[in-house]
């Protein structure tokens, strides 16, 4: 059965010509247009309110609008934004085909190699534009002069220009000055950010982080007046009773160029008092208001504040805080991945191989961190036992590139395995021959070993009493042969030939020759 689309019918694919023309760009005077409304400024909170209610019913572009400027005045929400936004480059692109056939495999070579381009990899981050506004959509440019057809380069859209559908506020459509437009098949890359249930228009991380941006700008506001006032005294002029309304603005005039040009004529019949003020503790209110909403922005994006603020508590806090944002960057790229499977896996597996083929599966792993130093440890270790290590991956992990013919190659001399006694300098001779003697004595145990002399020994010795250990039926049993095999007499061939070669090494070692 080939693949149907959600109402159960066949999945036909477009035409041909369908996948060369452009459908989402810009118009001049239409209602794709790139001039943008600037709702951020001036905003108060009534007028926030009013724009978040006309995004739920169906006019987001002010909405939108003020999400984009978010991103450009408050500095510290484009940060973490754009660190949540970018956490997904670290991560690396696994494509596993969908089936086991050849159909399914070519399939999955195909994607593989569509998703490691530059055309996709430069818009990783555009797709994750959805995070702050809710969705995003990117048009994808086929090329179908050659066989296979692929993608030869993404554009992102203006999600202005692409609403939901007022029925069900989730099927994506497109602004067209005929009206709403049904997504073309196989075109678009249309992402939307599940940071919440509900609708794709309210799951943005902007609709939460624009009342911490208005408030924040009225702290903002506030201690600019503050400062620009701060440390200026106060300034009070006197004048009569009878003063009239000109020597009172006279008066005015003056106290007001004190604080300007610090200059001021007057009659001398007025007085201008200067009040020093004594004020503190005022700049840290705005500072710490001002803080206290970048920290709520970092705890909304990146779940934790530690990786953008300093905070007590240390390496360990730090490790836990950044152990979130992982989580968080995590549940991010399986999203993607499903997206990318629905809307470029899909496509390229339908247009290219039909039915045949069923789409690979496409999701984002991390690489895992190795510390160094514990993996020299494991060579060193587990290498003289025989463990089998590949030589390239040691060199991509500590970055040593095979070196090319004709390079000088650094030499270390040759470690000897064995351990020399320790020594004075004086008997250093006498020591190496002890040592010597000892790896011939191991050497000859070794030959005893393989000639069977040591084998047949043993089994003189230990043959029936191991015999009569297996024919014994309970531990009372075994424990009897024991007491009776340790109170007779043991087999004296064994023991007379560990004493021959004792005698032969003892020898060896006072005229110093070799054993045989």
């Amino acid at each position: 059965m080939g693949l149907i689309d959600i109402n159960g019918a066949p999945l036909k694919p477009p035409a041909k010509a369908d996948l060369v023309e452009e459908t989402g760009g810009p118009t001049m005077g239409g209602v794709r247009q790139i001039q943008s409304g600037h709702p951020a400024d001036g905003l108060t909170p009534y007028r926030l309110g009013a724009l978040l209610r006309e995004a739920e019913t169906g006019d987001a572009t002010a909405y939108l609008e003020l999400a984009e400027q978010m991103e450009e005045k408050d500095l510290h929400y484009a940060a973490v934004l754009g660190v949540r936004k970018r956490a997904i480059r670290r991560l690396q692109i696994v494509v596993e085909a969908g089936a086991e056939d050849d159909g399914s495999e070519r399939a999955a070579e195909l994607v593989r190699a569509t998703m490691n381009s530059a055309a996709i990899m430069d818009d990783l981050v555009d797709m994750l534009d959805a995070l702050g506004k809710g969705y995003s959509a990117t048009e994808i440019m086929w090329n179908v002069t050659t066989k296979p057809w692929t993608i030869s380069r993404l554009e992102h859209r203006d999600p202005r220009w692409f609403r939901f559908d007022q029925v069900d506020g989730r099927t994506p459509l497109l602004r067209d000055e005929d009206g709403d437009l049904p997504l073309p098949a196989y075109r678009y890359v249309f992402h939307c950010a599940r940071l919440k249930s509900g609708l794709p228009i309210r799951s943005g991380l902007a609709r939460l982080a624009a009342w911490a941006y208005v408030f924040k700008n009225y702290t903002l506001k506030d201690w600019a007046v503050f400062m620009e006032a701060y440390g200026h005294p106060l300034r009070i002029g006197k004048h009569g009773n009878t003063a009239t309304a000109e020597e009172r603005a006279k008066l005015l005039n003056a106290v007001r160029r004190l604080g300007v040009d610090m200059a001021a004529i007057m009659p001398k019949s007025m007085e201008v008092e200067i009040v020093n003020g004594n004020v503190t503790g005022a700049d840290k209110m705005f500072e710490g208001s001002a803080r206290y909403w970048d920290e709520q922005l970092s705890k909304a994006i990146l779940g934790q504040v530690s990786t953008t603020d300093a905070i007590a508590g240390g390496h360990a806090v730090g490790k836990v805080h950044n152990l979130v944002r992982e989580d968080i960057r995590d549940a991010d790229a399986m999203q993607l991945a499903s997206t990318l499977a629905r809307d470029l896996a899909l496509p390229l597996t339908v247009l290219n191989f039909g039915d045949a083929a069923t789409p690979p599966r496409i999701r984002f792993e991390a690489e895992e961190e190795r510390d160094p130093r514990m993996t020299l440890l494991a060579i060193k270790t587990f290498g003289p036992m025989g463990l089998k290590i590949s030589e390239k991956q040691v060199r991509d992990l500590y970055g040593l590139r095979e070196p090319e013919e004709g390079e000088t190659i650094l030499s270390f001399p040759a470690r000897d395995t064995g351990a020399t006694p320790d020594v004075p300098p004086d008997n250093r001779i006498a020591a190496m021959k002890v040592h010597t003697a000892q790896g011939e004595i191991a050497a000859l145990a070794d030959r005893l070993i393989d000639s069977g002399t040591a084998q047949d020994g043993m089994d003189m010795l230990l043959g029936g009493l191991l015999d009569a250990i297996d024919s014994a039926g309970s531990l009372e049993d075994i424990r009897d042969i024991l007491a009776t095999a340790a109170d007779g007499a043991p087999d004296e061939t064994l023991r007379d030939l560990l004493a021959k070669l004792s005698l032969n090494a003892r020898l060896a070692g006072e005229v110093g020759a070799e054993l045989d």
